[in-house]
């Protein structure tokens, strides 16, 4: 009859058990194994209830047995659970409330409960010390790191026909004719339909020369090709040739490591790229500066951009003779006249009413290709410092410290920073504003001058003039019998433009 009884939990198998009257018949009924499981599980809910027991604390009107050791594991949970933000206030105070658990009852006395609470936190330290020397020593089992066999994916080469060796062969002849054409239409074309007034014309700045120059410009544009084997737009026609001849010998003639160190050579030599690269344009890297030397400050590289800014200013001469001016005002409304009185707004985004500080605008390529930065607006002050002739702190230097001695200071380290290469301007612009902040919070120089005079050995005099005028001063002191020959030579002496420090040298 036993047999059929299935109990569905341990609980019910050890009511069953007890029922049965004896653990022979129980072990005959289910085997030892499930037996000693039974026992197991019934000892662990004893485990349980009784530590819920002790959780709760003793029942109200009881005291607890041993106060000392469960307010001992009341701080050791409080230090786990709030470490380093209790006070023995405040852990007093929780302990008294009973929010500490296990709950003890009655609460300690104060004197007993900080002695405790000393004793607690110092074993705490010492474990968490402990802790942390016994994770570094840890060694790292680099093993566990490894992880293992990786199968890598399949790589499929391209096969659309566009990517077979005729194709590529057509795209590199066709890259060389584009090469063929465009040096002709740049050198012959151009030439003859446009031909220059005398030699070296496109280097002057006249009305009719700069006007050509940006006639051909535009034609060349419109009519200039872009390479397909791999896209590639170039303006000047010598990189697009040598780009062109580059892939074909690359793809076709080079055979080994020696064809390819001796490729550039080859091409260095090629009668074309010669001549083309002797009838290129200057770079803008090189007449910038030579413009900027000669003192413009309206010019700019690019021809069409020229000639915009000179029509700006042949429209603002006829206004002027329009209005019946007299010839030294038509000549004073000239925009490259106007520098006496500067326009405040020179500057975009900044008042900057000085003179002979704003300078025409580079051409030089600038910005990034790629990357986390690429199409982003370039920033307001890079775009301010870009027209200025020279990036001056001029715009920080005013609101000066009224004190003397504060402003030499600021003006001093103004110039410093002007002249200093390893400083971005905008932490240039940030310094110096937050040093006359400080110095128009502080009180004047006389102040702390005094102040010094009267506390610091300044003052040094003769002994017996000392004895004379003022032998009970404390603050007046004399140098030592034969300080110069103590006195160091090789001292360092620190300096804001001084890029390395002052090593002493060894004698």
């Amino acid at each position: 009859m036993l047999r059929h009884l299935r109990p569905r939990s341990f609980r019910g198998f050890l009511g069953f058990a007890r029922l049965a009257g004896t653990e022979s018949e129980a072990q005959g009924a289910y085997g030892s194994k499930f037996w000693r499981e039974a026992q197991r599980f019934e000892k662990r809910q004893e485990e349980l209830k009784q530590a819920k027991v002790t959780a709760a604390g003793p029942p109200p009107g009881e005291e607890t047995p041993n106060p000392e050791e469960e307010t001992k594991k009341q701080l050791g949970r409080m230090f786990l659970d709030l470490p380093g933000h209790t006070s023995p206030t405040t852990a007093y105070l929780l302990h008294q409330r009973g929010v500490l658990e296990p709950t003890v009852k009655p609460p300690l006395d104060r004197e007993t409960f900080e002695q405790l609470y000393v004793e607690v936190r110092e074993q705490h330290f010492k474990d968490r010390r402990a802790n942390v020397a016994r994770k570094r020593r840890k060694r790292r089992n680099f093993a566990l790191l490894n992880t293992g066999y990786k199968e890598e994916d399949d790589v499929y080469d391209a096969e659309e026909e566009e990517f077979d060796d005729g194709y590529r062969q057509q795209s590199i002849v066709e890259d060389c004719w584009k090469a063929d054409y465009y040096q002709s239409l740049t050198t012959m074309e151009l030439k003859k339909t446009l031909p220059e007034r005398e030699v070296m014309a496109q280097r002057t700045d006249r009305m009719a020369d700069v006007l050509q120059a940006a006639v051909k410009a535009t034609w060349s544009d419109q009519n200039r090709p872009v390479l397909t084997h791999e896209l590639a737009d170039f303006e000047n026609p010598y990189m697009m040739k040598r780009s062109a001849l580059e892939r074909l010998l690359h793809e076709r003639c080079v055979r080994n490591e020696l064809d390819e160190r001796c490729l550039p050579r080859l091409l260095d030599r090629h009668p074309d790229l010669v001549k083309l690269r002797r009838q290129a344009a200057l770079p803008p890297e090189v007449l910038e500066p030579l413009a900027a030397f000669r003192g413009d400050v309206r010019w700019h590289f690019d021809a069409r951009e020229r000639l915009g800014q000179k029509l700006v200013g042949a429209e603002a001469a006829l206004d002027a003779v329009v209005a019946g001016e007299e010839v030294s005002k038509v000549v004073a409304a000239l925009p490259e006249n106007q520098t006496e009185s500067p326009p405040a707004d020179q500057v975009p985004g900044l008042h900057h009413p000085w003179r002979n500080h704003v300078g025409f605008e580079t051409a030089v390529p600038r910005g990034v290709a790629g990357g986390t930065k690429f199409g982003q607006p370039e920033p307001a002050l890079t775009t301010q410092n870009m027209k200025l002739r020279y990036p001056t702190l001029q715009q920080v230097a005013h609101t000066l410290p009224a004190d003397p001695k504060w402003r030499a200071h600021v003006v001093r380290s103004i110039r410093v920073l002007e002249r200093s290469k390893d400083w971005d301007f905008q932490s240039k612009l940030t310094a110096v504003n937050k040093l006359k902040e400080v110095y128009d919070q502080l009180k004047p120089s006389d102040v702390y001058t005094a102040a010094l005079d009267e506390k610091l050995p300044v003052n040094r005099v003769p002994s017996h003039l000392k004895r004379k005028y003022a032998p009970d001063a404390q603050y007046v002191r004399t140098y030592p019998k034969h300080f110069l020959k103590k006195k160091s030579f090789y001292r360092y002496r620190p300096s804001l433009t001084a890029t390395t420090p002052l090593v002493k040298s060894k004698k």
